[in-house]
């Protein structure tokens, strides 16, 4: 037994020496290699851990490797039992001089398929002892993932012939086989491979090929591919026909009448070949040839009748004879029929002897000689005269056209003289006139120059400032005709029909205000104080506001906003990557900036402001109408975002009647410049080169958009239809106890919170109140007009209206082009002093007797506390609150926050476990797809595929669109409904920490 002990201890005695010879020649080697002192940290440390995921191609296995200083063994973890490294060796960072140990194993395919334990997984631990247990005293390192890698064959979705017609978007599906790791999406165009950094060309989330304008070169077959690390596989070619519609050409001129005279026909022709059509596109609908009756009647050339008998012979030995043009006569502008209509000839036939006839010559000197034969006066006229014409002339005739002549001539010598008497006396007119503005001073000549000074001399030679009028200036009357000192100021309402305006100029004015008055009725822009509270009563006395001033405040949007920018209508803050809420909650417009919207790194300094001045308002064509408030953010400044905020408003377009054509707009201006409005998008006709996302809710709109600019929602009817506009009808009054008179104001606006909003603000400064709660009338589309009429009134109490009615043109209120439209009811005590006044008035759009309203009015002036006012429900729910916070730039800037706190309902981790799981598209289609049909969103769905995460974009819509409170719960019951366990639950894992 001794001796057992003795050999055990000298055997522990030789280990011993063993193990220290071995320490000290790892200490000088260790020291020559890494440099540093033995005493030093030892604790091992990984240079390189295991990948997250390796895959076994075929026969060629996956090799793991990990890498370690300070260690002097390495071992592996796979699946659960530990496996000797297949290589192991020492290498050295030839700039660190770092003795680096490396090891590596090598997993088998079989390995991986005997595994039924799920994923095959392995680890690294690494020890700084050759010595120990395995997994105790060591650095373990993260798990790496190994799998087989496969591509199935079989697509889940292959390409389909298409038809498209040319110009318009164009989607071919494809969902590509089941692989590991995931196949890439490729195209084939006639086996060529297309380029998809071609903006025509856009591959989506789920692999579906998006043509945004599609052109006949687009027009053949069509291949989807999917291609990983373990194939490549290509689906069936599918044809892409791209058809064109053939459209007429223009109209050519019309062809002259195929007649001269007449009924005949002009005509003109068009082809079917702007463009013609292609591939089976529709032919040309409509005729080729248009023709038109034409013609004129057919002139009548004259013709001569036959001539008429002879006549008797005359003294003169002469006979006539005459004809007509008549056979047929000239009609239609025909020629006159050429020749003489008289004729004439000396008698024969034995009727007439020769003779002598004595002429006796004229002697008006000595008219006794008419008897005298002189033989120089007399002629001896016989048949050869007759033959040379001189027997047969007609002395009268001549005598008549020698009188005509005359007359002719003293009538121009007249006009001469006329005209010459007209141009001495306008030339006298001239002079006088001429002479006389000189005397007065108003030629140019004598006006002084006053571009310089200014200044001109009065008579006693002192200085005078000439000013001009401002014809800016508005005289105001107060036509009151009572005799009592009453502070309200009415306009004559007893002058109807017609009522002149009364519905567009506010009948609010009080004397103080009264040099501040416009000619529209409208109140210039000043800064308002502060105001109560959104949901205090406003029955309280709300008296004529005070000018803060505003020198002293600095922020970045007194700097970038306009300078007609309303405080009470703006928010802004600053924002970094884990982004926020802009929330204009009086106005009910809010802007949520989503995670990772700014840069990481930096801070984006926002804001979110609404227009109410009318000339900000887009210029409407006739049917269009206004349907939300003019909203600007910004500021509008390139690369400022990363990703789509999205915008939250209300509008006032009644979807459940339908009828609606909607249309964003937007103006890319600076704040500072009017907005030029154009159209973004028409709901419905999107395509993926469209910039921005509508959803369009029954009571809210909600855009997503990367450019930060002004935006508003314009609708107009769909051809035949009737769509229904909502307003809302609020009656004001000054809050002072009338003597003899008193005005009720009915405001008629769009039933939105900021037009409300912008009638309350408006009341506020005139000191007015609140008489019944504000109620909904719908307003349809159609051109009748919107009639009130006061009834019931207090005895004693009586309109000044005759009629007791008025009317609202069916433009004003539809175009939506003037903010704040009222009209008012001016009443008057007639008998009697009443403490009260209480009256109905009914509201109603003409001829269509659905379309009513009843304003109950019930005021009595001895009691001191006064109905409140609240606005319509909106869906930011609770009070939010306006604190004061810090800028970067070190002004003070004010920032509207969220009430609940958080701003984003679900935390970034849970964000992205989710954008993993539905982002990948799968067979059943439970995927990002169905999530987004589910939450209504699908309208487009095509804008989430061309995004690189739509399960992201989707969410950020979700945040946005669903504030209440169970909006968490609704949608984790959304996933289980999907059947997508899976996300539900990642949501149930954390629901105590942040639900």
């Amino acid at each position: 037994m001794m001796g057992n002990s003795v050999i055990w201890k000298l055997l522990w005695s030789v280990f011993m020496a063993n193990l220290e010879l071995s320490s000290c020649a790892d200490f000088f080697s260790d020291s020559s290699l890494i440099g540093k002192s033995r005493f030093q940290d030892d604790t091992p440390k990984f240079v390189k851990e295991p990948d997250d995921s390796y895959y076994i191609i075929r026969a060629k296995p996956a090799i793991v490797e990990c890498q370690a200083i300070n260690s002097v063994r390495i071992n592996f973890r796979c699946a659960g039992e530990w496996m000797e490294p297949t290589h192991m060796e020492n290498i050295v960072d030839q700039q660190t001089s770092t003795k680096i140990l490396s090891a590596k194993v090598t997993v088998e395919r079989a390995d991986v398929e005997e595994y039924f334990g799920g994923v095959f997984w392995c680890e690294c631990f690494a020890y700084n002892t050759h010595s120990g247990l395995d997994g105790v005293g060591g650095i373990q390192s993260k798990r790496g993932t190994i799998e087989n890698a496969y591509l199935r064959r079989r697509f889940e979705r292959e390409p389909l012939m298409t038809r498209t017609e040319v110009t318009k978007t164009t989607q071919l599906q494809c969902l590509p086989p089941e692989g590991k790791p995931l196949p890439q999406v490729f195209w084939l165009k006639d086996n060529v491979e297309i380029n998809t950094k071609d903006g025509n060309y856009i591959v989506s989330n789920t692999g579906d090929l998006l043509i945004s304008q599609t052109q006949l070169r687009d027009m053949g077959n069509y291949t989807c591919g999917a291609k990983n690390i373990a194939a490549k596989r290509t689906s069936m070619s599918a044809p892409l026909i791209v058809y064109v519609n053939g459209s007429w050409s223009s109209w050519s001129s019309w062809t002259e009448c195929s007649v001269k005279c007449g009924k005949g026909e002009t005509k003109r022709m068009r082809t079917c070949t702007n463009p013609a059509p292609l591939n089976g596109g529709a032919l040309c609908l409509g005729d080729s040839v248009q023709t038109n009756p034409c013609g004129s009647i057919c002139p009548v050339d004259g013709n001569w009748g036959a001539w008429s008998s002879w006549s008797t012979c005359s003294t003169e030995c002469r006979h006539h004879r005459k004809r007509s043009c008549n056979d047929p006569p000239t009609q239609n502008g025909g020629s006159y029929c050429i020749g003489n209509d008289l004729d004439g000839g000396n008698c024969t036939g034995g009727m007439c002897r020769g003779k002598q006839i004595e002429i006796i010559g004229p002697s008006p000197t000595n008219p006794t000689n008419a008897d005298a034969p002189n033989p120089d006066n007399v002629r001896r006229l016989g048949i050869d005269d007759a033959d040379r014409g001189l027997v047969g002339h007609d002395p009268s005739r001549e005598a008549t056209n020698t009188s005509s002549n005359n007359d002719t001539l003293i009538m121009i010598i007249g006009l001469c003289i006329a005209v010459v008497v007209f141009v001495i006396v306008i030339a006298i007119v001239v002079f006088l006139l001429k002479r006389k503005y000189q005397n007065q001073g108003y030629l140019a000549g004598n006006i002084p120059n006053l571009g310089n000074t200014g200044e001109k001399k009065n008579k006693n030679g002192q200085d005078m400032m000439s000013v001009q009028p401002d014809l800016t200036q508005q005289v105001v009357i107060f036509p009151h005709h009572s005799a009592s000192p009453s502070p309200s100021v009415d306009p004559p309402n007893n002058n109807y029909p017609p009522v002149e305006n009364i519905y567009d100029k506010p009948d609010v004015g009080l004397p103080l205000y009264a040099e501040h008055r416009l000619s529209n009725g409208s109140v210039p822009n000043r800064s308002s104080p502060e105001l109560p509270p959104p949901n205090s009563p406003l029955a309280m006395n709300l008296a004529p506001p005070s000018v803060p001033n505003l020198d002293g405040r600095h922020s970045m949007a007194s700097v970038q906003l306009p300078v007609n920018a309303e405080t009470e209508a703006v928010t802004w803050g600053s924002f970094n990557h884990s982004g926020g809420r802009l929330v204009l909650p009086e106005s009910g417009v809010c802007m949520t900036i989503p995670e990772g919207a700014v840069k990481k790194g930096h801070e984006a300094e926002l804001y979110l402001g609404v227009w109410r001045d009318d000339t900000n308002r887009p210029k409407m064509s006739d049917g269009q109408t206004i349907v939300s408030p003019v909203i600007v953010c910004g500021p509008n400044l390139p690369g400022i975002l990363m990703k789509p905020v999205i915008l939250s408003f209300h509008h006032c377009a009644s979807m459940r009647q339908g009828g609606w054509m909607l249309s964003l707009y937007h103006s890319d201006t600076q704040p500072e410049e009017p907005p030029c409005w154009q159209k973004s998008v028409t709901l419905g006709q999107e395509t993926i080169n469209t910039q921005v996302y509508a959803q369009l809710d029954p009571n809210q709109c909600h855009v997503m958009t990367e450019h930060m600019q002004w935006y508003t929602l314009i609708g107009e009817a769909v051809p035949g239809g009737r769509p229904v506009k909502i307003l809302r009808l609020a009656a004001f009054a000054t809050n002072t106890h009338p003597s003899v008179d008193f005005s009720i104001r009915v405001y008629v606006v769009e039933d939105t919170h900021d037009a409300l909003e912008g009638v309350m603000q408006e009341e506020r400064k005139f000191g007015g109140r609140l008489l019944e709660k504000p109620k909904q009338i719908p307003f349809q589309d159609g051109g009748h007009n919107l009639c009130l009429t006061i009834e019931e009134l207090t005895p004693g109490w009586r309109s000044k209206l005759a009629a007791n009615y008025q009317e609202i043109p069916f433009q004003h209120i539809w175009s939506g082009n003037q903010n704040n439209l009222h009209c008012s009811f001016s009443l008057e005590l007639v008998e009697g002093s009443s403490p009260s006044v209480s009256c109905k008035i009914q509201v109603y759009q003409k001829a269509i007797l659905s379309n009513r309203q009843v304003l109950n009015i019930q005021n009595n002036f001895s009691k001191e506390k006064l109905p409140s006012c609240s606005t319509p429900s909106s869906t930011l729910k609770g009070r939010t609150s306006t604190v004061t916070t810090n800028s970067s730039s070190g002004f003070s800037s004010m920032l509207t926050l969220d009430p609940h706190g958080n701003n984003f309902r679900l935390p970034s981790h849970i964000r992205q476990k989710l954008c993993l799981l539905l982002d990948q598209p799968n067979a059943r289609g439970n995927d990002w797809r169905m999530l987004a049909q589910a939450l209504t969103v699908d309208r487009y769905v095509q804008y989430f595929a061309t995004k690189n995460s739509p399960t992201e974009h989707i969410l950020n819509l979700w945040e946005a669109r669903h504030r209440e409170e169970s909006a968490v719960t609704d949608l984790m019951n959304i996933f289980r409904v999907m059947g997508r366990m899976d996300a539900a639950a990642v949501m149930e894992k954390d629901i105590g920490a942040w639900l």
